[in-house]
């Protein structure tokens, strides 16, 4: 019952709505950079930071698929690891640019964000703390 809540509240919302968002807005900022001539390095930060959040997603669901990665060794962990929290910061980073913008965003956009992020920084911070308290840690 506990993936599933995972998956609908915090999985499915950011990979079906806010990913296929995320990927064409990175291309089509890459090719209006191309178009004139390079890109630029708010573009190459917009790019890294974008990667960081498909990481984030793809390594929350092999977590959440894999029931907390129980009985995967040490080096899968530790990359699973590395993939959460790309993708926590990717996440914080856009909320924490939302909250310093000079623009006041409304409650309904606060709503859609927190909808969009909130679920995925929740599991991902929680399914983080599990890949390295669980039992089966000590698998190789």
């Amino acid at each position: 019952m506990r993936q599933v809540v995972e998956v609908v509240l915090g999985l499915a919302p950011a990979t079906f709505l806010l990913f296929p968002f995320l990927l064409v807005g990175v291309l089509g900022t890459v090719l209006a950079d191309m178009a004139g001539g390079a890109i630029d390095r708010g573009t190459a930060g917009l790019i890294l930071w974008a990667l960081a959040g498909a990481v984030g997603i793809m390594a929350l669901w092999v977590v959440v698929l894999n029931d907390g990665a129980a009985g995967l060794n040490q080096a899968t962990r530790l990359a699973l690891t590395v993939g959460l929290l790309l993708g926590i910061a990717s996440g914080a980073r856009w909320l924490w640019e939302m909250s310093k913008s000079v623009h006041k965003y409304e409650a309904t956009t606060w709503a859609v964000w927190l909808v969009l992020l909130g679920g995925p920084l929740l599991v991902a911070t929680l399914r983080l703390v599990q890949l390295w308290k669980s039992p089966q840690n000590d698998a190789t």
